[in-house]
């Protein structure tokens, strides 16, 4: 139990940082943020990247086995990566709502969140295609 742990906990490290660094960003009272007019959208743009990066940092944490373990092991990790990002996003959000002083949740940055979570995965689906590609030419 512990050997796995240990090897869970190494290659997560990316995808942890990755978290706090979100969770940071959302977490900020709206006093700290600049009262400029927002441009429309960039604040969705904004959550889409976030998730985009969170979910492609994941599975990068896990590249290695990944590669060596099959199919059955990629598509587990790709699942529990959409999983993880729409369940963070949620909680993310709902914090933002009841939590953070002059921060409000929405149900759009959400969807943002969802739609960053599923091409950070696309993008590393397809990355890890064509290294695989370049190794077996």
């Amino acid at each position: 139990m512990t050997r796995f742990l240990n090897r869970f906990t190494r290659n997560s490290y990316p995808g942890d940082a990755c978290a706090a660094v979100i969770l940071l960003l959302t977490g900020l009272p709206g006093s700290f943020l600049p009262k400029a007019k927002p441009i429309i959208g960039l604040d969705k743009v904004a959550h889409l990247l976030m998730y985009l990066g969170f979910a492609f940092v994941c599975l990068w944490g896990y590249r290695k086995p990944y590669r060596e373990k099959g199919k059955a092991y990629r598509r587990k990790a790709i699942i529990l990566t959409i999983v993880i990002g729409i369940v963070y996003g949620a909680v993310t959000e709902i914090m933002q709502e009841t939590l953070i002083p002059g921060r409000v949740g929405s149900v759009y940055d959400w969807i943002a969140d969802v739609i960053g979570t599923l091409l950070g995965t696309l993008f590393f689906y397809f990355f890890s295609q064509n290294r695989n590609k370049l190794k077996n030419e």
